[in-house]
């Protein structure tokens, strides 16, 4: 056994096995000849972050030795680990600076040098993961659906969600699971073919969660299972009564009673009146023929809370807006009480 200062000269990887090229120095051991000799060093990705490697002597020179370096700590050897983790330092300043393409860039960076870093501990992966959730916030349209496999990786504890201030926090899994079904009813086929495997393992993990079960809904409805889709949006509101579950809800059914009750559920469970603009626009849809004076009530307030958001009035909410003009609409109370009457046919509708 001797000692040798070891200068990288170069290396080369092929399937996950490292080949690393040493040139030596001499360090003042008279076994040694003052002639320079060179060494192999082989590691593979697949060791445990302290193990045994073997250093083989290359070259003609007449030695007989063997270098064995013991406990040798593999983030010494492996450039790309290091380089990994400072373009993930790096993704969060430009982030944070607004430089969105830069850090893009970064990130597309770090899923290249991930296959050749030393990630036992998965904490690589899980940077990937949580950069491009940043970036799925801050860009449209953005391909989260390409980081699949890496969320398929993720540890059994990441779909653990905790318990704050009496608030439940969605885990990091099913935050994934929410960001790559959001809208997959009117998603391209090769995007739901891109995210089932993980839609199947957030099932797996989360079968009864309500947002699981609604994303199943909307696939359902992206095959044309719509019986399937109802029945387990009947199931979910027997459970849970968010205003978004009774406007999907109504979206299904051909009964204009039916959808009328239900687009009134989701009004009265709904108090920003930004999110009830398109519930009302809809109701009044369906109430102009039978009765406008309630149409003209949810119109005129559609209309109010688009104007307050500073958005623009559609032309065909300013359309219908215009055409019960003419009617009186009746008055906040009468149509609270009008939506009181719709709870026994929307209780009667999801037990059936």
């Amino acid at each position: 056994m001797f000692t040798l200062l070891f200068n990288l000269i170069f290396y080369k990887q092929k399937n996950n096995i490292y080949t690393y090229y040493f040139k030596d120095s001499d360090v003042g051991n008279k076994n040694l000849t003052t002639q320079t000799c060179y060494y192999i060093l082989v590691l593979s990705t697949t060791f445990s972050s302290v193990s045994t490697f073997c250093c083989r002597k290359m070259g003609k020179q007449n030695y007989n030795s063997t270098i064995i370096i013991i406990f040798a700590k593999r983030e010494a050897l492996n450039m790309e680990t290091k380089e990994f983790w400072d373009n993930n330092s790096l993704f969060k300043i430009k982030l944070k600076d607004g430089a969105i393409d830069e850090a893009r860039h970064l990130l597309y960076r770090m899923t290249q040098l991930y296959p050749r870093i030393i990630d036992n501990d998965l904490m690589g992966n899980k940077a990937i993961i949580h950069n491009a959730l940043r970036l799925d916030k801050a860009i449209v349209n953005f391909n989260l659906a390409y980081f699949v496999p890496y969320a398929i990786r993720l540890a059994d504890f990441d779909w653990e969600g905790v318990t704050r201030n009496g608030r439940i926090i969605p885990s990091l899994g099913q935050r994934i699971t929410n960001r790559l079904m959001k809208g997959v009813a009117n998603r391209p086929e090769e995007y739901v073919r891109g995210v089932m495997p993980f839609f199947r393992v957030a099932l797996q993990h989360n079968p009864s969660n309500k947002d699981n079960l609604r994303h199943l809904a909307q696939l359902y409805i992206r095959v044309k299972l719509k019986s399937q889709a109802i029945a387990i949006y009947k199931k979910l509101l027997q459970l849970h009564q968010d205003s978004y579950l009774y406007a999907e809800f109504a979206e299904l059914l051909t009964s204009a009673d039916d959808r009328v009750a239900l687009l009134c559920m989701a009004i009265m469970h709904q108090h920003n009146e930004s999110y009830n603009m398109a519930n009302r626009y809809h109701l009044a849809e369906l109430l102009q023929m039978p009765e406008p004076t309630r149409a003209a009530y949810e119109i005129n307030r559609s209309v109010a809370a688009r104007k307050k958001a500073k958005q623009p009035i559609p032309a065909d909410v300013d359309r219908m807006a215009r055409l019960l003009s003419a009617y009186a609409p009746v008055t906040e109370a009468e149509q609270k009480l009008f939506y009181e009457k719709q709870k026994p046919i929307v209780e009667k509708l999801i037990r059936s």
